[in-house]
């Protein structure tokens, strides 16, 4: 694998145009202006889309997509470990230690009872910078985009994820910024952890191929 040409890939050329808009967006617009837009424009078939889609970002991907390695390519399954390990420590640190006092839309909003309620959606209230499940999202899609073998899937991948994204501004549980650098985190953290990886000679020599359904 030339990894080097991730950078070229369909969706990350999709990536690249989607944070030059949103570096305008950041600077061209207030905090909360995209969670009123999102809540103004809301209905009962995107508070059911968006309900459902939002648990792509889970953490629970990471297991499903290290079960599917451990079948398929051992060198994956240290990728994506190592780049969840990366991701977590990256989201949680800023998270907890030093954007804690960061709130979420929740309290940012002295209306925010005026806003549409979402039925069954739990309304956290901190710890608002960045967005792990948008984090989660971009991650395994860079992830899924390098296993792949068509690079073509990478849009709809990045697409994908994307949409985890906008589901976290919908279901008004985070801002645009969080989810903008949650986006970042995800793919940076996939980067170093495939150089990390494939990058070392043990473990590429030694697993290269090898997986359980190959009896290696």
């Amino acid at each position: 694998m030339q990894l080097n040409k991730i950078y070229t890939y369909p969706g990350m050329l999709l990536y690249y145009l989607l944070l030059i808009t949103g570096a305008f967006i950041l600077f061209l617009s207030e905090k909360g202006d995209w969670v009123i837009w999102l809540s103004r424009n809301g209905s009962a078939l995107f508070d059911r889309f968006f309900i459902y889609w939002t648990y792509l970002g889970d953490g629970l991907v990471f297991v499903v997509l290290i079960v599917v390695f451990i079948f398929r390519d051992y060198v994956f399954l240290f990728i994506t470990i190592l780049a969840a390990i990366i991701q977590t420590v990256f989201v949680q640190g800023l998270k907890r230690f030093i954007f804690s006092g960061l709130v979420r839309p929740r309290l940012f909003f002295e209306d925010f009872g005026t806003f549409r309620q979402i039925e069954g959606i739990e309304f956290y209230s901190n710890n608002a910078f960045p967005s792990g499940h948008t984090a989660t999202a971009f991650t395994c899609a860079l992830i899924l985009s390098l296993y792949l073998r068509d690079k073509r899937w990478s849009v709809l991948l990045i697409l994908a994820a994307v949409l985890v994204g906008i589901s976290r501004i919908y279901l008004m549980q985070h801002f645009f910024v969080d989810v903008y650098f949650g986006s970042i985190f995800g793919m940076v953290s996939v980067i170093l952890s495939a150089y990390i990886m494939l990058g070392n000679k043990y473990i590429h020599g030694n697993f290269s191929g090898r997986s359980l359904l190959s009896g290696r």
